[in-house]
């Protein structure tokens, strides 16, 4: 299979398991049961996000897994978890930045 139709079958398996979320790991086992998806279940993470992010599919993602957006509460649902993570991720840029100049002895952004 190619990559498109390894990101239909992704779709597929996200659609079929709707209402319920669905982990990267279950994704990758129904995957596997008919293609070879890749090595990891990074690999389905990230065919994930490049469906989304190229405005190919309606996958929502909470805490417990993805989701197909069938309904205006479940784009809610997604849009507030992305939202609530802004934060945490720049907290992370901002540790990883300061590390850096620690490490390499700068005092700005560099």
């Amino acid at each position: 299979m190619n990559k498109k139709e390894i990101k239909d079958e992704i779709i597929t398996i996200i659609r079929e398991a709707s209402p319920n979320d669905i982990t990267a790991d279950q994704i990758y086992l129904k995957l596997t049961e008919r293609v070879d998806p890749g090595r990891t279940q990074e690999t389905i993470r990230k065919t994930i996000r490049e469906l989304v992010n190229a405005n190919y599919s309606l996958i929502g993602s909470s805490s417990k897994g993805y989701f197909y957006i069938n309904s205006k509460v479940k784009l809610e649902e997604a849009i507030s978890y992305l939202l609530n993570r802004v934060p945490f991720l720049e907290r992370r840029a901002d540790a990883l930045r300061k590390l850096w100049n620690e490490e390499n002895n700068q005092g700005g952004n560099g």
